[in-house]
């Protein structure tokens, strides 16, 4: 029979086993808090249980020697009962389970340090080179910038690394990559935090030290990234240009780093392969581009950029087949201005995804009551694949704008692919599955164009201008432009020469078996409005539902390309 001792000693140990219980299931609860409480709970846990394995230990000692004497020592006087065996058995499991407990609290508490080092790793370290990011250098920097410590910023792109990519995959380019972490981490003084910005774009904020001893680290930097790098059977050769800057007290990290860049560009304006120190003078050039991006932010707000038509043609029947669509600035204070006065600048500053899809909207819009037969192609800028949900954001589009997907064309360019290769293919494949096109821009000036054009899913090339302006005059652009077009008859993809100006550029592109083609012969880019009384459209007019010989001509023409273009 159990006394009244021996409920109350069950009791007890009973409660202990309760609060371990309790202890175990909190602990399953890993993955619904943050790192830090987890870490906190576990090593709470591990208090509770190592102090309720010490206070089971004193209770065995003076128990266990209890029972021991009353087993081996007949003549002892100490009684054994029921209450104390059944205590002694139950500290006895105490003892077992506080120990085992400990051991998977601890490998709980390994698992949690371990989770929280890959969570900091994801966050504020570039998986490639090992160096800090984006994202931990803007973490770092404010520290500097606004206590006025005299740090210095250097910000560092490598010339020619393109090229790399290009020519020799992007395995070498990350080998190429983690060269150059490391010769920074080497050569940058003590202290520096070193960090990659992405693409070949790195950084590195330098502590208070004398401008000679940085201009000497620099210069260590430059030296040791322009040595050949021999990988394999191929030897790379890149150099670096770097922009330097003092950190001055009340500057914001995106100040620093924007006259850090902007003496790095005035370096490749220099020749490359060198370093500039931003000074005064490049002052009024920042104020500028600075007054530039407030102007470009108002602009988009305001819809200021608007769509431009240029015509491209079927080069062997001369009819029109769509438009490429061409951003304008319609600025009510500088007047209509075109990509080159704005677009770096809406790139630089990440304004560009925004300003490309309201331009984009205004095209599907104007455009989607124009006849059926004729494509509407839109660029869409490398930066801009940087956002996973792009293809989302594209189909949002055409639902708004009741635009049909099989007439939108999206032309994109190899570098779309060299950041982040998964995410943009990604894009383009959900961009195909809605209908889309997708066009290669600008071909024939990179590298890798063959390998992009047997692994990515393109529907049609266009040939890059600076082939086709010169291909009457310069007989390696005609051998290029012939090479590109039996190219793209052997891969039945449909091809699109840009900026064909004269009649003898086009009667010798039609002789190589061109197919499309746009330039200033056939019309420069002209307004919506303009497109609409080139159509014989007016306001009135709803969209086009009959199908008119113009139409049906181009829609048997476009239906068999497609199935063409499904033999690949």
């Amino acid at each position: 029979m159990i006394t009244g001792g021996t409920r109350k000693s069950l009791t007890c140990v009973y409660s202990v086993f309760t609060q371990l219980g309790h202890i175990h299931v909190e602990s399953g609860t890993v993955d619904r808090r943050s790192t830090l409480g987890v870490a906190r709970e576990l090593a709470s846990s591990h208090l509770i249980t190592s102090c309720a394995a010490l206070a089971a230990l004193f209770v065995f000692m003076p128990i266990g020697q209890r029972i021991i004497a009353g087993v081996f020592d007949r003549s002892s006087s100490l009684p054994i009962d029921n209450q104390l065996t059944v205590a002694f058995l139950l500290n006895i499991a105490v003892i077992l389970f506080a120990w085992r407990r400990s051991k998977d609290l601890q490998a709980a508490l390994a698992a949690n340090e371990a989770a929280q080092q890959s969570a900091h790793d994801s966050a504020f370290v570039d998986h490639v080179t090992g160096l800090a990011n984006r994202r931990e250098l803007m973490r770092v920097l404010p520290d500097n910038d606004l206590r006025g410590k005299g740090s210095t910023l250097l910000l560092l792109d490598l010339d020619f690394f393109k090229k790399v990519n290009d020519l020799y995959g992007h395995v070498v380019g990350d080998e190429v990559l983690k060269n150059v972490a490391k010769v920074i981490q080497s050569c940058a003084p003590e202290g520096s935090c070193c960090a990659r910005l992405g693409g070949d774009e790195f950084a590195v904020l330098v502590p208070p030290l004398g401008d000679r001893v940085v201009s000497k680290s620099v210069a260590a930097i430059i030296r040791s990234i322009a040595e050949p790098l021999p990988l394999g059977t191929a030897t790379v050769h890149v150099s670096a240009s770097v922009g330097i800057s003092r950190i001055e007290p009340g500057k914001t990290a995106e100040e620093c780093l924007r006259r850090s860049d902007i003496a790095m560009y005035s370096a490749k304006r220099a020749g490359r392969n060198c370093s500039i120190w931003f000074d005064s003078n490049m002052e009024q050039e920042l104020i500028a581009r600075t007054k530039l991006e407030d102007e470009i932010r108002s602009a988009v707000e305001a819809g200021e950029f608007i769509p431009f038509y240029q015509p491209q043609m079927d080069l062997g029947t001369g009819e029109l087949t769509g438009f490429e669509v061409l951003a304008r600035w319609n600025s009510p204070a500088k007047g209509l201005l075109e990509p080159a006065a704005f677009m770096d600048v809406a790139e630089a500053s990440g304004m560009i995804s925004e300003l490309s899809l309201s331009v984009m909207t205004q095209a599907l819009t104007e455009a989607r009551d124009w006849p059926g037969h004729l494509k509407i192609a839109v660029n869409i800028s490398p930066i801009q694949f940087r956002d996973p949900h792009l293809a989302e954001r594209i189909l949002k589009l055409l639902t708004e704008t009741n635009f049909p997907p099989s007439r939108l064309e999206v032309e994109i360019t190899e570098s779309s692919f060299l950041e982040d290769r998964e995410t943009a293919l990604a894009i383009v494949e959900s961009l195909k599955n809605m209908g889309v096109t997708i066009s290669l821009d600008d071909f024939g000036t990179g590298y890798a164009s063959l390998s992009q054009l047997q692994s990515l899913p393109f529907d049609r090339i266009k040939i890059d201008k600076s082939f086709v302006t010169s291909l009457l005059s310069d007989r390696q652009s005609d051998a290029i432009v012939s090479t590109i077009l039996s190219l793209g008859r052997a891969l039945h993809l449909p091809i699109t020469a840009e900026g064909i100006e004269d009649v003898g550029t086009r009667n010798r592109l039609s002789q190589l078996g061109c197919s499309d083609g746009q330039g200033w012969l056939f019309g420069k880019a002209v307004s919506g409005d303009a497109i609409r009384a080139t159509l014989g459209l007016d306001s009135k007019t709803a969209p086009s539902s009959v199908e008119t010989p113009q139409v049906a001509a181009g829609e048997r023409r476009d239906r068999k390309r497609r199935a063409t273009g499904g033999k690949r």
